[in-house]
């Protein structure tokens, strides 16, 4: 296996700092992804930016005057959760089609849509579940301690884990349910089979913490199956076959084949990568960032 670049681009402001969205792909055209300007940016000037995969060419950007927390993809519109407002987009043009500004939740990193009108809403460390009603402009809200993720399980059931358990949220009942308890996590993914991901602290060997995920087989839990992981981990990808975990830790990677449960590829960059959670990895294309420079780079990993 061997690693190639695929192409460098030249960012109009930095991509990159705290509470900035890491790039995000479009799940509707995997050709298309998403980069926010954050920290150094002047204000006038920040954007939301629509990027092709292929090139790194910008093909739509929208005006947000400040830096995107995350957003929601729906097929026809985008939902730009900025720090104190939130922008409904046109999918295709990044056009901007409502804008909300009052009783919006602010700082919100996490966000699921019930595909009506109603915005679910969570800050990692915020402590509450905010329901964002698109047509009243009112949040009405739920404890539930820190957040990892929220998921669509359809327009009235939402999972949403928070640290140490997998929860449902039944939003006509304002009501939560646990699922599961789990070991404490840090990151989590559900796969395209339903299968639970979660990145747990290992154990200690040689001096050295090392990371460990759990897999369950659903969201409602079942009997896990645990992985030691080689390296303390800080994120990790999964690829679309569920076969491979892309292991992230600062400018490293790590490429782990799961039946065999081994490293297959390690790589090592050199120079500054300034995502959040260190380089950054979509549909197994692999995102590094010089932020001094304000470059963007693409690379691929072959056989």
């Amino acid at each position: 296996m061997e690693l190639c670049k695929r192409w460098s681009a030249q960012m109009k402001n930095n991509i990159s700092g705290g509470g900035v969205m890491a790039p995000v792909s479009d799940p509707f055209d995997p050709s298309v992804f998403y980069v926010s300007d954050g920290w150094g940016s002047s204000y006038s000037s920040m954007r939301l930016r629509k990027l092709s995969v292929e090139t790194g060419e910008e093909l739509a950007s929208v005006l947000t005057r400040d830096s995107t927390r995350c957003v929601h993809i729906e097929e026809d519109r985008v939902f730009a959760v900025l720090n104190k407002r939130i922008l409904e987009l046109d999918r295709n043009d990044l056009r901007v089609r409502r804008a909300y500004k009052k009783g919006v939740p602010q700082y919100m990193d996490f966000a699921g849509f019930n595909g009506e009108d109603k915005l679910l809403l969570m800050n990692w460390n915020g402590g509450f579940l905010n329901v964002f009603d698109l047509n009243t402009e009112k949040t009405r809200k739920k404890k539930v301690d820190t957040c990892c993720g929220i998921w669509k399980e359809d327009k009235n059931s939402f999972l949403v884990l928070n640290g140490d358990a997998v929860l449902r949220y039944d939003l006509a009942g304002n009501k939560l349910i646990k699922l599961a308890d789990s070991e404490p996590f840090t990151k989590c993914m559900l796969g395209q089979s339903g299968q639970l991901y979660l990145l747990c602290k290992g154990p200690v060997e040689g001096g050295e913490v090392l990371s460990k995920l759990v897999i369950y087989p659903s969201a409602a839990g079942g009997t896990p199956r645990e992985i030691i992981l080689e390296e303390l981990i800080q994120n990790f990808a999964l690829s679309q076959d569920e076969t491979r975990l892309f292991l992230i830790r600062d400018n490293a990677i790590w490429l782990y084949f799961i039946p065999e449960e081994k490293i297959i590829f390690h790589h090592e960059f050199e120079g500054e990568f300034a995502f959040e959670d260190g380089l950054h990895v979509l549909r197994e294309t692999i995102f590094t960032y010089r932020w001094s420079e304000k470059v963007l780079t693409c690379w691929k990993i072959t056989e």
